[in-house]
């Protein structure tokens, strides 16, 4: 499961209680966190990885809108991974975004397709069949560039 709230740019405190069913607080924590002002030049979100192990499964995620990512990175090679990343830019502009599979190295292998977003903030989708690629660590590195700049977030996992 996961929590989604609305916060502000700049630094935020969030407090943290894990409670039993008797709503007595078992464990608490306390973390400043700094949120950045996505609007004020290209950036990304944190990408979800989500993993279907059949046609029929990938479907059912491809047509979800909100489900539940994975924590784990490690997949089989019969595994198809659903990666959704949002893009924002300054104003509405809308960041172009690539995609590239990496090895082990950093070295470039492939260029993956991404599926655009309509709108800044929305997310873009990446395709990944794990079928053609060997047992090892890989990366893939995704880019946003636009009028506000240009971002990077890498992704890595290991394909067993």
């Amino acid at each position: 499961s996961r929590v989604v709230f609305a916060a502000k740019p700049g630094q935020m405190q969030l407090r943290l209680a894990v409670e039993d069913a008797g709503q007595t607080v078992l464990d608490s924590e306390v973390r400043d966190v700094v949120i950045p002002d996505l609007t004020a030049a290209v950036s990304l979100g944190t990408p979800a990885i989500f993993r279907a192990r059949t046609a029929r499964d990938f479907q059912t995620l491809k047509s979800d809108p909100d489900p539940v990512p994975l924590v784990g990175r490690e997949f089989s090679r019969t595994d198809r991974l659903l990666v959704r990343v949002a893009a924002y830019g300054p104003g509405t502009s809308i960041p172009k975004l690539t995609a590239r599979l990496l090895n082990r190295a950093g070295q470039a292998m492939t260029d993956v397709p991404v599926t655009a977003p309509a709108a800044s903030g929305e997310r873009a989708e990446i395709e990944l069949a794990l079928a053609p690629i060997s047992a090892g660590e890989y990366l893939l590195e995704i880019n946003a560039s636009g009028e506000g700049g240009e971002a990077q977030e890498l992704v890595a996992f290991r394909v067993l």
